[in-house]
């Protein structure tokens, strides 16, 4: 039999998408009730740049505008966002993070600084360094919001 490359472990995106899955499993298992990236990235957005509609957070994180409705509901209804009529255009709605938001945020962001510690303990410092810029360098390639970064 020959010896030649296994075109699964030769491929980026297939170890992109096994990490992934290492991700969610991790998280779950070490930080249960946690929410997951979609809903931590629309708090996050609502809290950095708000208050803002729901087609701006969607523009922001280019995200379907149908798949963010029930991310704002299960986040307004943990009590993490408001809507609130737009003082600009009464016909919108804008989000706003409220305050118990900006705590659940906060705490959300320091269990993903463990979790990441904990999934990238085999790299140095340098790796770590190296492997998010290359993953920045791919992403700014395709798309405009991680340019510059």
């Amino acid at each position: 039999m020959e010896d030649r490359p296994d075109p699964l472990y030769d491929s980026p995106s297939y170890l992109m998408f096994e990490m992934v899955r290492l991700v969610r499993r991790t998280a779950a298992r070490k930080f249960p009730g946690q929410p997951r990236w979609p809903h931590l990235l629309v708090l996050w957005c609502v809290g950095r740049f708000g208050p803002l509609s729901q087609r701006e957070v969607a523009g922001r994180l280019s995200m379907d505008a149908g798949d963010l409705v029930g991310i704002v509901d299960a986040l307004e209804e943990a009590g993490h966002v408001e809507r609130r009529r737009d003082p600009g255009d009464r016909r919108r709605y804008a989000l706003e993070i409220t305050e118990d938001g900006r705590v659940f945020l906060s705490e959300c962001l320091d269990a993903r600084l463990r979790l990441n510690e904990m999934l990238f303990e085999p790299l140095s410092p340098d790796e770590r360094r190296l492997f998010k810029e290359m993953i920045l360098r791919i992403l700014a390639h395709h798309d405009d919001r991680f340019a510059g970064r």
